[in-house]
């Protein structure tokens, strides 16, 4: 379940880079949001290792 989360933020944002670039509205506020999908991509399975090493 936990890789099907990191993988559609991973795609999405990695979608919505690129599509940052032929965006006519607001095309900075895109490109922001897609970096911090996939830096929440990347969260995602550091934060569930650090829970599962507490139990």
């Amino acid at each position: 379940m936990l890789f099907v989360v990191y993988l559609i933020l991973l795609l999405g944002g990695m979608v919505l880079v690129g599509i940052s670039f032929a965006s006519p509205v607001l095309p900075g506020l895109v490109f922001i949001a897609g970096v911090l999908c996939i830096g929440a991509a990347v969260a995602v399975p550091i934060t569930a290792g650090a829970f599962e090493q507490r139990r």
